[in-house]
């Protein structure tokens, strides 16, 4: 009788703890392990995004209110420059959440800025980070300089990437095209291997950053913030490069924008990104780039007689139809033969890009 109550007690305990761990499991986890709790996919990005950025190759996360599909294109949302998530294994499910393993791919970008700010050591086994850190610091060396503001030393950055890297890739730079690797040491690459790129060189060259991936015109994107002066920009280094590729040409539409202008036609989730409200810093802003008709003519006559080919983009501020009618004062100008524009609305004025003898 003795030994069948003490089975019951024993049978009742294990039952009890088990149906705990179903019921309660994933609160008493989360609870002990506050630092490691998701409610939400943007919170279980910011986490993930964190953990790569510290170098570690694995965690385990309480994740809840995400779905398993979302936990397996986790990727799409992570906002890093220093790894993937490789492998992940759900530990544990109850009604409450999950537990998911997560195994991360730290990327050569890590161990470049490792080495470049702390003098870490690059593993054997990274011969393209070696490359890469060679390559990142012949070009550091080149365009910036001790003296310069953290907005000239974006701008040499912005300015080199879109200069030296054409959009796209070939078979043969295909396995690189959307890292750093790809941008900076083969010099094709399309939006995600511009957004590393340019968080690689920034934060090499000291420049608070991040970079945010959304959607552009309904297509997966990623792109670039940068702080300056405590305030946070926009930056599109992929989208001021354009297409088909005009050699040395360098746009300047995307660089430093509010969210105001970056919105007409870029998404993103608020909740994983800096707001972004200043226009100090914004390219037109900051190098009065911003015209009335008469010296819009006068800026076209004047790049005109220094390049009869010239691309000019600027902002204007007193954009009419019957204004600007079809600029035939750029006809006068020297050298000009023919010329095509386009005319975008660029917040409260308008963007401006003139072609001078280019056939398209």
């Amino acid at each position: 009788m003795k030994k069948n109550k003490t089975f019951l007690i024993v049978l009742t305990t294990i039952l009890l703890v088990v149906g705990i761990a179903y019921f309660f499991g994933w609160e008493i986890g989360a609870y002990f392990h506050k630092d490691s709790v998701a409610n939400n996919l943007d919170e279980l990005t910011v986490l993930i995004t964190k953990q790569i950025d510290e170098g570690k190759t694995g965690g385990n996360i309480y994740v809840a209110n995400v779905s398993k599909s979302e936990i397996s294109n986790i990727n799409r949302s992570i906002c890093s420059m220093n790894g993937t998530v490789s492998q992940y294994s759900i530990l544990e499910k109850t009604r409450s959440g999950m537990k998911v393993k997560f195994k991360y791919d730290i990327s050569d970008n890590y161990y470049v800025v490792d080495k470049y700010l702390n003098g870490g050591k690059i593993p054997g086994d990274r011969p393209q980070a070696v490359k890469l850190y060679e390559k990142v610091s012949e070009i550091l060396s080149k365009i910036i300089q001790d003296d310069m503001s953290d907005y000239e030393k974006e701008i040499a950055i912005h300015d080199y990437i879109v200069a030296n890297c054409e959009y796209g890739y070939t078979d043969y730079s295909r396995e690189y095209a959307y890292r750093a690797y790809g941008c900076l040491v083969q010099n094709r690459a399309v939006c995600n291997g511009y957004a590393e790129s340019m968080a690689l060189l920034l934060t090499c060259a000291g420049v608070e950053n991040k970079i945010v991936t959304g959607t552009g015109k309904g297509e997966l994107h990623a792109w670039n913030q940068v702080c300056l002066d405590g305030k946070w920009y926009n930056v599109d280094t992929t989208w001021d490069d354009p297409l088909p590729d005009r050699g040395s040409f360098v746009g300047h539409k995307y660089f430093n924008v509010p969210d105001d202008i970056m919105d007409d036609d870029h998404i993103w989730s608020e909740d994983i990104a800096n707001p972004c409200d200043a226009v100090s810093y914004n390219y037109y802003t900051y190098n009065d780039e911003i015209y009335t008709y008469d010296r819009l003519i006068e800026k076209v006559h004047s790049e005109a007689e220094k390049d009869p080919y010239a691309i000019i983009e600027l902002v204007v501020s007193d954009y009419t139809e019957e204004k600007y009618g079809s600029f035939n004062e750029i006809c006068n100008a020297q050298g000009v033969h023919y010329f095509s524009y386009s005319v975008e609305e660029y917040g409260a004025n308008h963007l401006i890009t003139i072609y001078l003898n280019h056939r398209e």
